[in-house]
């Protein structure tokens, strides 16, 4: 405004000052008063066409200079875009990728040629929920940045997990446009967090005694959560060393897992019987064309497997307990990540599994220790003190159900003389001839027990009259007096019983025993070889 007031005061003044000058010579010459008018005229026109040629003038330069550093943004923008370490798309509004930049490529393993044009859905590999796309696109589809993660499949088939911002972009009329995802590789961070949830998890399961199989089943889901695209296996020598049994597999065919727990292991039997026979790693990296799987195959292909690395479990005594196998769906060779996986599952698999031979050794022995503190070492029969609380609940379920109880209280004749003529030995042997003898002449619910030397008792439960004890004893005398043969030597020996029944004489224990006792010596004293009743 300030200069139009200049210009127009300039158009004014001059011409006043012209008129001035020849303001005389308008009165001589009417003519020059149009003229002045005239030139007047233009000289206004002349001093607006400046200004707005100025103003116009300085709005474009003002333009070009937003211009220029507005391309100087994109430039720096664009720079940073193709310099950057994260991943970059640019997918159009009808799906398909309109740009990458190099780091996309980097990442994936494809060119920026290759997936141009092209939907995303190149990457996936079927192993993120169906649910994370849903969400994905009901927020975007509503304006929104979403936020997630995928586990993306890379061109060499290589898993991969990424977390991914993805925004809409909006036109001048706040249509969609195109879609921008940014995107960062989280593979290293994602398998360090699985590998410690599954090892907390395995430990877990070893300190609370689970059972062997959930703890290596634990083992092979976590190695397979940790690496989607592999499937697992844990085979258990067998315990004559010639057979594979399938420990966990929990991702494999059972036709599979059978077929391979029924092959004996051996050289070139496939890769896990390769390795637990040799006692060395095996990497087939494609089971249709190696050697080993030739008689497999059809099994192979059934299963779905087109590799199989096999690495063998070593005890801390250097014996083979079993292998740990890595399967792929296609041929495929190790990286060394792949081996370091294998090598340190194994050493895993092993603390289990000799933590579990441990525990199952010192039940046995537990149960061995308890079976000796009840049971005679020599004859393998109840002992006394198994006989007494045997003893206290026959009297317990006599009492409430009006039973009797027969006691066989024995005694063999001519013992002494068999230990002084063949020996200790030979005595000994005798004495487990007749512990089985015995055991053959009574009834399934008695109970033979052995209480020292040459000594037995029998415990008869239930009877309802005396005949039934005294009918056993007999039987027990019978099959003593026929002779023995023991390292071709004849023995001839017979035995003295006495017989005591609850409640008719006594109702503990103490009195039961004594009362037998007594009849026995007086089987004795009346020639032996006899049963006695008290």
């Amino acid at each position: 405004m300030r200069q139009l007031l200049v210009f127009t005061a300039a158009s004014f003044i001059t011409p006043i000052a012209w008129g001035a000058t020849i303001g005389s010579e308008i009165q001589k010459n009417p003519e020059l008063l149009f003229y002045g008018i005239v030139i007047f005229t233009l000289i206004i026109a002349l001093s607006v066409l400046g200004y707005l040629l100025f103003t116009k003038h300085t709005e474009f330069s003002t333009r070009v200079h937003e211009i220029n550093q507005h391309n100087e943004q994109l430039v720096s923008l664009c720079a940073a875009i193709e310099q950057s370490r994260t991943s970059v798309m640019i997918v159009n509004k009808e799906g398909n990728i309109v740009y990458v930049n190099p780091q996309f490529s980097v990442l994936t393993g494809y060119t920026k040629e290759e997936v141009m044009g092209r939907n995303p859905r190149i990457l996936q590999s079927g192993h993120t929920p169906r649910d994370t796309y849903k969400r994905l696109w009901r927020t975007i589809s509503h304006g929104e940045t979403w936020v997630g993660e995928f586990i993306n499949k890379k061109k060499n088939g290589e898993i991969f997990w990424e977390q991914a911002y993805i925004s809409p972009v909006f036109d001048e009329d706040h249509a969609v446009s195109q879609y921008v995802a940014v995107k960062i590789d989280i593979t290293d961070r994602r398998r360090r967090e699985l590998h410690e949830r599954s090892m907390r998890h395995v430990l877990e399961l070893i300190s609370r005694d689970a059972p062997l199989h959930s703890i290596l089943e634990a083992i092979v889901r976590g190695a397979e959560s940790e690496y989607p695209d592999i499937r697992c296996s844990i085979a258990l020598l067998d315990s004559q060393g010639k057979h594979l049994q399938i420990g966990a597999a929990p991702s494999l065919p059972k036709s599979f897992c059978k077929a391979i727990s029924s092959v004996e292991i051996g050289l070139g039997i496939g890769s896990c019987g390769t390795a637990a026979f040799t006692g060395e790693r095996v990497i087939v990296e494609d089971i249709f064309t190696h050697p080993y799987w030739v008689n497999f195959r059809e099994l192979a292909k059934q299963a779905e497997v087109g590799s199989c690395w096999s690495e063998p479990i070593f005890g801390t005594d250097k014996r083979i307990l079993g292998t740990f196998a890595i399967y792929h769906h296609d041929a495929h060779a190790p990286r060394e990540q792949d081996l370091i996986l294998i090598e340190s599952l194994s050493h895993l698999a092993t603390i289990s599994i000799e933590r579990f031979h441990a525990q199952q050794a010192l039940k046995s022995s537990e149960a061995h220790h308890r079976k000796m503190a009840h049971h005679d070492a020599l004859t393998g029969l109840p002992n006394r003190i198994h006989f007494s609380i045997e003893l206290k609940k026959a009297i317990k379920i006599a009492r409430r159900e009006g039973h009797k109880i027969g006691l066989l209280f024995i005694d063999l004749d001519s013992f002494k003389p068999v230990n002084d003529e063949y020996g200790h030995a030979l005595g000994d042997e005798l004495l487990k001839h007749v512990a089985r003898r015995m055991k053959n002449a009574v009834r399934q619910s008695d109970m033979v027990c052995r209480i020292g030397g040459d000594e037995f008792i029998v415990l008869v439960p239930g009877v309802q009259d005396e005949m039934v004890a005294l009918g056993i004893a007999e039987k027990i005398r019978s099959h003593l007096c026929t002779v023995f043969l023991i390292a071709e030597h004849r023995i001839n020996i017979s035995c003295s019983i006495g017989v005591s029944l609850y409640p008719d004489h006594g109702k503990e224990e103490k009195t039961l025993l004594r009362h037998a006792d007594e009849a026995m010596y007086r089987a004795k004293d009346q020639g032996r070889n006899r049963v006695e009743m008290f």
